[in-house]
């Protein structure tokens, strides 16, 4: 939802913005067309313009300086949920340095608070909610109609803005040519607030309570009491209020505005009350926000598209794989080694670090080099569809038009007694078949700069050596690899499981690690399921963006409480990652039946046990995507 720095979410924010520009401009960039007619427009001319149904929007206009009528610019388009731009009331400022890296390449760049947020008018009605996308329609044609406008428009944005961003691509509007969503959302229920139907209860209070301060949803402001002033001082909110527009009544109208965004939807009652994907309250649901419900409109559209995601930031990387295997549109995706923004290394068998200038420079290039080709020039879409990809423990990067990529096979690793796992036939082939005890430990969690936190908070990636935790819960390990073994792509577990006090609405976490000769643990990935939502669909009923993941409807129809005393058969989808085990390591499969850390307490009381099968004919088997 948000991308930033260490511990200052909010000033990140500004920071993640200029990602999306160039961080160095080159000395053979061309210099802007700014036309010849007429006097010079303005640099900056913030102003409303109003939407179809009269709501008005706060929108910055950046132009090159000396831009005159009849300029043909493209335009970049973000519409922002955290402030376009922050002031201290009574004083200008708030521009950033995202505008001037476009308005160097002759861009116009163009920013807006979304409907009810900021300095526009309008209540916002549900986070990422049907009018809030539709906007961007009514923008780009207002843009297109600009006397320095060459009528082509990119969407970009980072995380909320980049599901935007996204989202604007199934609207149909001819003058949208590009799109550039940067860790983004492609399915907010499955990929980010309940991945495998769990809430990520712990990282998402915080994050709403900022957004109740950005909004003075309730009256909510940074002196409210001790919590939101300690918050507001830690993002550094503290005095800042929303950019008004531009003239005498600025001020009045900002705060006409913000009046109507104190009914603002309240994304905790929302997140609780979802359990299930096909909720929906009034305008508010799971899905009017995804774009996967939305694959047909965004074919139809066939706007091209350039993302980039980290293997390790929440459930994106998920959704760029879910986006490649479901869309036809043109695509140039990115998944590498980085947290929520690409603003940190997250490769964990490095340390965490912030990426360096040449790093960022890349990354932009490429955003900068898509939108010429689209938004300045006026390519047509080939319909190429291209991955790009880092793997870890190897530190290189490959580039595949097919998912799963050329040379994979499913290799089966079945857990056996004494905590083995081996392939068929081999050492954790018992066919006696067993059981070993799992009680859920509310204590043995992922840490606080785990893949569920950076995606809220912009934090760095970093997982510390998993072995002590490893001891507290039910651990699954192969004998010493023998070969380089490459695993890249989405595996799944297959668990036997037998539920015991307490598991009728419990969860199960599992954990992919690779354990080194010296006995280090990493992390790679993981992933959970409330047991509530075991169901599995038929293949026919799984929609294309869900090709990669089990067929499950995370509807309120199909769950079930878990019985106990009954062997069941849980699947439960690993998250997407490519990694290289080395000779002598060994690969790991860790269960749990919580992570304290990240995710919501199922049950609440932490009281839970299961038995977890191994052997005989339904023992329990980690499958992974081996690439040779």
């Amino acid at each position: 939802m948000r991308r930033g720095i260490p511990r200052r979410p909010l000033a990140a924010l500004v920071a993640a913005a200029a990602a999306l520009g160039l961080s160095v401009v080159p000395a053979a960039a061309a210099g802007p067309d700014t036309g010849a007619g007429g006097p010079a427009e303005p640099h900056l001319r913030s102003r409303y313009v109003t939407m179809p149904d009269g709501v008005r929007l706060a929108v910055d206009v950046y132009l090159p300086e000396g831009t005159r009528a009849g300029a043909h610019l493209p335009t970049v388009l973000v519409t922002q949920r955290y402030w376009r731009a922050r002031v201290r009331a009574g004083q200008p400022g708030g521009a950033g340095g995202e505008a001037d890296r476009w308005t160097a390449r002759g861009y116009a760049f163009v920013t807006a608070d979304l409907r009810g947020t900021g300095a526009s008018f309008g209540t916002l009605t549900s986070e990422l909610g049907a009018d809030v996308t539709a906007d961007s329609g009514p923008l780009s044609d207002w843009i297109a109609a600009q006397p320095w406008s060459n009528g082509r428009v990119g969407t970009t944005g980072i995380s909320y803005g980049g599901d935007t961003a996204m989202l604007a691509t199934s609207l149909g509007n001819h003058h949208i040519t590009a799109a550039a969503p940067i860790s983004y959302d492609f399915d907010p229920y499955e990929d980010l607030v309940r991945p495998g139907g769990v809430l990520i209860e712990p990282r998402i209070a915080q994050y709403a309570l900022l957004l109740r301060i950005l909004d003075g949803a309730g009256g909510t402001t940074c002196e409210t009491d001790e919590q939101t002033r300690r918050l507001c001082a830690d993002v550094g909110l503290t005095g800042f209020q929303p950019r008004p527009v531009d003239g005498p009544d600025g001020p009045a109208l900002l705060a006409a505005a913000r009046a109507e965004h104190t009914d603002n939807a309240n994304l905790v009652e929302m997140a609780h009350a979802g359990v299930h994907r096909d909720y929906r309250d009034g305008p508010k649901s799971w899905t009017v926000g995804s774009v996967g419900e939305r694959t047909d409109a965004v074919e139809a559209g066939r706007v091209p598209v350039l993302t980039r995601a980290g293997w390790l930031d929440a459930g994106t990387a998920n959704g760029v794989l879910s986006q490649f295997t479901g869309l036809s549109n043109t695509q140039d995706d990115w998944i590498g080694p980085w947290n929520h923004g690409a603003g940190w290394l997250a490769d964990p068998f490095q340390p965490a670090r912030p990426l360096t200038a040449r790093e960022h420079e890349e990354n932009d290039r490429r955003v900068v080099d898509f939108f010429d080709r689209y938004v300045r020039g006026n390519a047509r879409p080939d319909g190429r569809r291209q991955v790009h990809y880092y793997t870890f423990n190897e530190g290189v990067w490959r580039t595949t038009t097919r998912w799963p990529v050329p040379g994979t096979r499913t290799q089966r690793f079945p857990l056996g007694a004494g905590g083995t796992l081996g392939t068929l036939g081999g050492l954790a082939d018992d066919r006696r078949g067993g059981s070993d005890l799992l009680r859920l430990d509310p204590t043995a969690g992922t840490g606080p700069l785990d893949r569920w936190n950076t995606n809220l908070s912009g934090d760095e990636v970093s997982y510390p050596d998993r072995a002590a935790v490893d001891a507290k819960l039910l651990s699954y390990t192969t004998a010493p690899l023998t070969a380089d073994t490459r695993v890249t792509g989405n595996g799944k577990v297959a668990l036997d499981v037998t539920g015991l006090a307490g598991s009728a609405r419990g969860a199960l976490h599992v954990y992919l690690e690779d354990v080194a000769p010296d006995g280090r643990v990493t992390y790679l990935t993981e992933g959970q399921l409330a047991l509530t939502e075991r169901a599995v669909a038929d293949r026919d009923d799984n929609p294309d963006w869900r090709r990669l993941r089990t067929p499950r409807s995370y509807a309120a129809e199909d769950a079930e409480d878990f019985p106990q005393g009954r062997a069941q058969r849980v699947t439960i989808d690993l998250q997407p990652v490519s990694v290289l085990f080395r000779p002598g390591d060994r690969i790991r499969l860790t269960v749990a039946a919580a992570n304290p850390d990240s995710f919501q307490l199922l049950p609440a009381d932490g009281q839970a046990g299961y038995r977890i099968g191994w052997g005989g004919d339904r023992g329990s088997v980690l499958e992974l995507p081996l690439v040779h």
